[in-house]
């Protein structure tokens, strides 16, 4: 109980920095691409040499819902880094708005962009095609950034003390691509709280479609552990029956 315990704290702590942190970069920067995207990258590549040796550093309910499919991690540990995210994402979020002047109508929260939008007139409005267009960017984001981790994190692979810069990495391509379509969620737990918080202030686009950024991930994830274990399976037995 008492390991689970640190697991959960340092997993709270890594989410908490990642809502502060990077989302907080996203806000001052107005969403700048290279910015924002190097700024998640980091906060990954810094919690993985920080806290990757107590938790995993997942931050993330879609990298511990994949852990949990691969049965690296019990359903028990699942819910505690789930609970543990989530409060370290309010966290986060509440320390970036005190920061901002107490302000609470822009914290990261992700929301449909232009790009996926129809233009109406002078205005852009959500289809039904908005929507789709959302949820399938946002599971396949999450597929090559969960496709990224399970590679580096493989005990057959040879990536070593690397996996966290090539963690990072994959979320920083997955940003550059996804912030011009969805703002990126790829993470339940950091898109839950900017959401709750900046539905407070009287912002409640992104929580009117939470549904996406709760969703997505987690069928990205899911897909992404079903073609990984399809792809390797073969290739390591055949691997490991010649070294036999």
């Amino acid at each position: 109980m008492k390991d689970l315990l640190k697991k959960m704290v340092a997993e709270a702590v890594g989410t908490c920095v990642l809502c502060f942190a990077a989302c907080g970069v996203a806000v001052v920067t107005d969403a700048d691409f290279v910015a924002t995207s190097l700024a998640f990258g980091l906060v990954i590549v810094a919690m993985a040499y920080s806290i990757g040796n107590v938790s995993g550093c997942h931050i993330n309910p879609a990298v511990s819902f994949a852990m949990f499919i691969k049965k690296e991690i019990d359903f028990k540990t699942f819910l505690a880094y789930v609970c543990a995210q989530v409060v370290g994402a309010f966290v986060g979020s509440l320390l970036l708005a005190v920061c901002l002047g107490f302000d609470f109508s822009a914290l990261g929260g992700n929301a449909i962009q232009q790009t996926l939008m129809e233009l109406d007139g002078l205005s852009y409005k959500l289809t039904a095609v908005s929507y789709i267009s959302a949820f399938i960017a946002e599971v396949v984001l999450t597929m090559i950034f969960l496709l990224a981790i399970l590679g580096a994190t493989d005990s057959k692979q040879p990536h070593g003390k690397r996996a966290g810069l090539i963690i990072g990495g994959a979320l920083v391509l997955v940003h550059l691509l996804g912030l011009a379509l969805t703002g990126t969620s790829v993470n339940p737990a950091r898109s839950l709280a900017p959401a709750v918080l900046q539905a407070f202030a009287g912002n409640a686009t992104s929580l009117s479609q939470i549904w996406i950024w709760l969703i997505a991930p987690m069928v990205g994830a899911f897909l992404a552990v079903v073609v990984y274990n399809f792809i390797t399976e073969k290739c390591f037995k055949k691997g490991e029956n010649k070294k036999a």
